[in-house]
């Protein structure tokens, strides 16, 4: 019979001590087993959130649930690829950036295999557009396979390669509904099961900059920077992405190496400040809608911009481009001669 290391654990916690690797794999090994009693899982990740885990618990917690997900058996591929998404809860009911800026990559040669779910929060989230443009959330292994040789991308659908998670879901939503964020807030982008080599992520909360970048560097990433986006707005304060609609913080590790959080102004990629309401999304159709026409080039101009420095920021860190600005060059090229285009065509029709 399993005995829960838990109440131990947070009699630790209690007194601000840090838990060590091997006691963090306790914990997960308890807050993943449907046994263990679900006041135990509330009280520990209440408790590890009122010390705040420090940089290296995160670490092990990102680990350990890298060790438990599902491969995909993409080690291939997972070298040179790279995942573009961002950890949501930011409210800021944007289009969705991150996709479109997969697909742009994508189509520049470079493999991206992006893992994610289905949005709790948004109208629309990643999952809907890609189904919208063809891509299958849980296609056949030899597909997904075919699907990164011959487009660059694949999709991994999170609860496919987590399924340990499903017994930490009802504590979760009822840490949620007591407005209790914890760190799964934030790790659902540092454990892809395909472990590419290079990310590109967005946090909603710029605490977590550092410690994510140290995250995935002692993970064993080559590259990769964390940015969150500080707005002026009477509604909206921060995104989960970064925007050519306000202060962007960053932190790198790797080729993109950064020694404390930066601050990148859209002046850094001769583009001016827009307006957050340029990043609006809305339903599947109205996002679909706003595709086609970023494609058309005829969207608001902070939508461009951004899309434009998230796509050169990948190709940085991806080694495609020497500087921020040629990576700009390289993407407004791409939707300019309408490679993007023909890539999503291409994309539906390989899935059809």
């Amino acid at each position: 019979m399993f005995s829960s290391p838990l109440p131990e654990l947070i009699n630790l916690l209690s007194e601000n001590q840090e838990l060590n690797g091997n006691q963090i794999a306790e914990s997960i090994d308890a807050l993943t087993n449907p046994d263990v009693q679900e006041i135990q899982k509330f009280e520990f990740l209440t408790a590890m959130t009122d010390k705040g885990e420090t940089e290296l618990e995160f670490s092990h917690f990102v680990r350990e649930f890298r060790k438990r997900a599902i491969s995909p058996e993409l080690d291939e591929f997972s070298t040179r690829a790279i995942d573009l998404c961002g950890t949501g809860g930011d409210q800021a009911g944007s289009f969705n950036i991150s996709t479109f800026v997969s697909f742009l990559v994508a189509s520049a040669g470079i493999p991206v295999i992006k893992h994610g779910n289905r949005s709790i929060s948004s109208k629309c989230g990643s999952a809907d557009l890609l189904e919208a443009v063809g891509i299958p959330l849980a296609p056949a292994k030899e597909k997904l396979q075919e699907g990164i040789k011959s487009l660059n991308f694949g999709f991994l659908f999170a609860p496919q390669y987590h399924p340990a998670f499903k017994h930490i879901a009802p504590v979760r939503k009822r840490l949620a509904e007591q407005g209790i964020l914890t760190f799964f807030n934030v790790m659902g982008p540092m454990i892809n099961p395909a472990r590419p080599s290079y990310q590109l992520v967005g946090s909603f909360d710029p605490n977590y900059l550092r410690p994510m970048a140290k995250a995935l560097e002692t993970n064993n990433l080559k590259s990769g920077l964390i940015a969150h986006c500080q707005v002026e707005d009477d509604e909206i304060t921060s995104v989960d992405e970064l925007t050519a609609c306000g202060e962007n913080l960053v932190f790198g590790f790797g080729r993109n190496q950064t020694t404390e959080v930066e601050k990148w102004s859209p002046s850094e990629w001769n583009q001016e400040e827009y307006p957050i309401r340029h990043l609006k999304g809305g339903d599947l159709s109205e996002n679909l809608k706003i595709m086609k026409n970023i494609l058309d080039g005829d969207c608001f101009p902070g939508l461009t911009a951004t899309i434009l420095v998230n796509a050169a920021t990948a190709f940085l860190i991806c080694e495609r481009v020497e500087s921020l600005g040629e990576g700009v060059e390289l993407a407004e090229s791409l939707i300019q001669d309408g490679k993007v285009k023909k890539w999503l065509d291409l994309t539906s029709d390989f899935f059809a």
